[in-house]
């Protein structure tokens, strides 16, 4: 397997099928919470952003090349990233206790289904704007969406607790 295809199958998770979405999702997660311990949020949206740029470029060009974009999913795991980044800046300022693996939760699930509904914006510039922008762009917006749900729904646990 080339750089660029594990890059862009996101380590290879890009290659189970059905289970691709939720596989790389889970697994930048994982990633992500590991860079925000350890790093912090500073260098998680660094990371995130130099991952974005090069995969609009990657992508755009292993597409261009007649490969399956359904194989892609280095765009779910940028999408998840900026999601964190959203729920766990809201998380940091509650007091609920859990406030950071509620949020975590959350904002697995609401990207799974922002994903997988693509709603609005989101669908339209998934169908609309072509080659690595148009992959890379609507799960961008599909994180920060789901981030903002679950800072949202997370908000108003902390005020019923």
């Amino acid at each position: 397997m080339s750089l660029q295809k594990l890059f862009l199958t996101f380590l290879g998770t890009g290659n189970l099928g059905r289970y691709a979405d939720a596989a790389a999702a889970l697994l930048a997660l994982g990633i992500g919470t590991a860079v925000i311990y350890t790093a912090g949020m500073q260098t998680l949206f660094m990371l995130a952003f130099v991952i974005s740029i090069i995969a609009v470029f990657e992508s755009g060009k292993f597409v261009a090349k007649g490969e399956d974009a359904a194989t892609v999913a280095v765009d779910k795991a940028v999408g998840i990233l900026f999601a964190m980044m959203v729920s766990l800046s809201v998380a940091a300022t509650t007091h609920f206790p859990y406030a950071a693996p509620t949020a975590l939760l959350l904002t697995y699930l609401s990207f799974l289904g922002f994903e997988a509904k693509k709603p609005s914006t989101i669908g339209w510039m998934d169908r609309e704007l072509k080659g690595g922008l148009g992959i890379v762009l609507a799960d961008i917006l599909a994180g920060i969406a789901s981030g903002v749900l679950a800072a949202l729904i997370l908000t108003l646990l902390a005020r019923l607790f």
